[in-house]
């Protein structure tokens, strides 16, 4: 009787946070392949111009919505804490890896791409353990403010390959290309230097007894 009375006083979209951290990750194969065809020229221009930026500002707005209406509805669930991690983790490492394909390995791109996702692994890692041994890492302010500069630095970065794909050469305004770079390469290792401390605090704390 009460598992019927509880399933009764859900709400109607109960099922909607969990649709949209999934949703999220359908896209991530779309936002690589769409990173990877600005620079090898796949597709038609106009697809890969309309496609790419909604793509992106659709997967960070549902990391943003999902939680929100999962706290709001009190519908979090087991499913929904483990996922949306996932979701955003690949998110971050499959963009990070078509940026380091598109600059040719450049070491800019290259060292912090790897310091982020090499952590993420790690820290995914000493969940599970602390799990195993009854302990809950929930996250820190500084791994939100993380994910935060990831996506921001993401963002920027996807104007940069925009710019180098669309804007000619010998453009009047060729600084966006670089300004674009610039600043979307210092969020990221900005990111991947509290990725560093976070995953080294994570570690520490999974194994602490």
């Amino acid at each position: 009787m009460s598992t019927a009375l509880d399933a009764s006083a859900r709400h109607p979209l109960y099922w909607l946070p969990n649709a949209l951290t999934v949703s999220r990750i359908l896209i991530i194969p779309v936002m690589i392949v769409g990173i990877l065809s600005l620079e090898f020229g796949w597709g038609s221009p106009v697809g890969r111009l309309s496609v790419l930026g909604p793509l992106f500002v659709a997967a960070s707005f549902t990391d943003w919505l999902d939680g929100y209406l999962a706290r709001r509805w009190k519908v979090v669930t087991g499913f929904g804490r483990m996922i949306d991690p996932i979701a955003d983790k690949l998110l971050v490492a499959g963009c990070l890896i078509a940026f380091m394909i598109a600059a040719r390995g450049e070491w800019l791109f290259l060292v912090p791409g790897i310091a982020i996702i090499f952590r993420d692994i790690l820290v995914s890692g000493a969940r599970e353990h602390a799990a195993l041994t009854g302990k809950i890492m929930s996250p820190t302010k500084l791994a939100k403010w993380k994910t935060a500069f990831e996506l921001l630095g993401i963002g920027v970065l996807l104007v940069w390959v925009l710019a180098r794909a669309y804007l000619p050469i010998d453009s009047v305004i060729p600084d966006i290309r670089e300004c674009a770079r610039g600043i979307g390469l210092g969020l990221i290792w900005l990111a991947a230097v509290l990725s560093v401390y976070t995953g080294a605090k994570y570690l520490r704390d999974a194994i602490r007894d």
